[in-house]
């Protein structure tokens, strides 16, 4: 696929993956494989993007610019979303539809952060 060999880390991009009953749904991911480790035999380790807002808002969620118009902000967004930082997955380059956005790099850098604090 044309678009594996577009992929970066730090991109938003559709691909199917397990939601928290085991089931693969199509939605937006967040690729977290650093640049020179993704290939297109290898998964990539990604992290999904949620619409759902619960009240209140769990911790785990990191809030992701958004707007209306999606052609107005990097992350391709339009509508209220969030990167769910305990909601992690695998997918491969050649699972991946389409690219849709970048997320913004001191947002980035957040998650990179939260992330390290979960993981031993």
């Amino acid at each position: 696929m044309a678009v594996a060999n577009k992929l970066r880390a730090g991109q938003i991009v559709w691909a199917a993956v397990r939601d928290r009953n085991g089931f693969r749904k199509t939605r937006p991911v967040i690729i977290l494989t650093p640049n020179d480790e993704i290939g297109i035999d290898q998964p990539l380790v990604v992290m999904a993007v949620t619409t759902t807002y619960p009240d209140p808002v769990p911790k785990d969620y990191i809030e992701l610019p958004w707007n209306p118009d999606a052609r107005r902000v990097s992350t391709g967004l339009s509508r209220r979303s969030a990167a769910v930082i305990t909601w992690l997955d695998t997918a491969y380059a050649d699972e991946v539809m389409e690219v849709i956005g970048t997320v913004p790099t001191k947002t980035m850098n957040n998650i990179r952060e939260r992330l390290a604090k979960l993981l031993p």
